[in-house]
């Protein structure tokens, strides 16, 4: 073995030293990212076990809460009586031009 192959092994020595240590740190940053992840999937389940528990809790439930809370006064039972006297007015309408074209 002459001083370019010595070398040449010294080399690859350093380079695969420096893989090793790489990977151990690559190691370290996927065991961190894998345990963030599971505490974000472990505080995701748990929100939507407790929304589905306490539906007051869940956001979307409260707005849902609001919004049909906004629809229970006098104004909409008035829009919800005339919807329903144009749609009757509209299934005679359609009911009696349907008879009478055919005669």
């Amino acid at each position: 073995m002459n001083d370019s192959d010595r070398r040449l092994v010294n080399d690859t020595m350093t380079v695969m030293n420096a893989l090793r240590s790489d990977m151990q740190e690559f190691r370290g940053e996927m065991r961190e990212f894998k345990k963030q992840t599971i505490e974000r999937i472990s505080t995701l389940e748990s929100d939507q076990v407790e929304c589905q528990k306490n539906p007051s809790v869940c956001s979307t439930a409260r707005l849902l809460e609001s919004h049909i809370a906004g629809h229970t006064g006098q104004k909409s039972r008035t829009v919800s009586i005339w919807a329903v006297c144009i749609s009757c007015l509209m299934f005679l309408y359609t009911l009696f031009s349907g008879l009478f074209k055919r005669s």
